[in-house]
């Protein structure tokens, strides 16, 4: 072999390990920028999901559109006034999360969507939510327009009433039956959903079962993690 190829075979190799060495340094830094979140609690879609279109009113009686939900962070619960448990907690929970966005300066609203429009009037939607929150947003409707926006985040709930001694199964968007009256149960799911700015759905979380004080904290490390 001649000086001349020995020469520009070590040229060869240096040039080979320095583009080697780029490639790997630039696939590192796309693995560093592409790293996916480590969420402990929130659970977030492979894609988002635009909102449907929204038929629903405040406790005050104003339309609450879809384009409510633009500009600012939203998390949605539903539930009803009369829930003995799980409404409550989840609400107290929202409360606080509700707080610590105010106080650093974060665009979030909290929005309770009640699946029980027969008992929860307007003014008692009002008084229940303002006890958790002063800002947190009660909605209500009527019971086809509630089942719509549910079934799109997946958000299952349905009554059960007994008339005539008998146990009647009444799903959601349906009517109670006036025979009811003021005494029957609903179930409903105890998910929170998360939607973002552009006014998507993006993800949801579950808090039931947790502590008030782990669960609120855990979430808001989440939520600053996507904000």
């Amino acid at each position: 072999m001649t000086i001349n190829a020995a020469r520009t075979g070590w040229v060869f190799f240096a040039l080979l390990c320095l583009l080697l060495g780029a490639l790997s340094a630039k696939q590192l830094f796309a693995a560093l920028v592409n790293k996916p979140l480590v969420l402990e609690r929130l659970q977030l879609l492979p894609e988002p999901k635009p909102l449907p279109s929204v038929l629903l009113r405040t406790a005050t009686g104003d339309a609450f559109a879809r384009e409510k939900f633009q500009q600012k962070w939203s998390l949605v619960f539903f539930g009803f006034t009369s829930c003995p448990d799980f409404c409550p907690m989840e609400l107290q929970k929202l409360g606080k999360i509700l707080k610590l966005a105010r106080q650093e300066g974060k665009p979030l609203q909290v929005v309770f969507v009640s699946v029980d429009p027969e008992r929860d009037s307007a003014a008692r939607l009002a008084e229940y939510v303002a006890f958790f929150h002063p800002q947190i947003i009660g909605l209500r409707g009527d019971n086809p327009a509630i089942a719509n926006f549910a079934r799109f985040f997946g958000a299952a709930y349905d009554r059960s009433a007994l008339v005539n001694n008998k146990v009647l199964s009444i799903p959601a968007g349906a009517a109670m039956p006036a025979l009811a009256g003021d005494h029957y149960q609903v179930n409903h799911s105890t998910r929170v959903f998360v939607i973002d700015p552009q006014g998507q759905y993006v993800g949801s979380v579950s808090m039931a079962s947790e502590a008030i004080g782990d669960s609120t904290e855990s979430l808001w490390s989440d939520l600053n993690k996507v904000f």
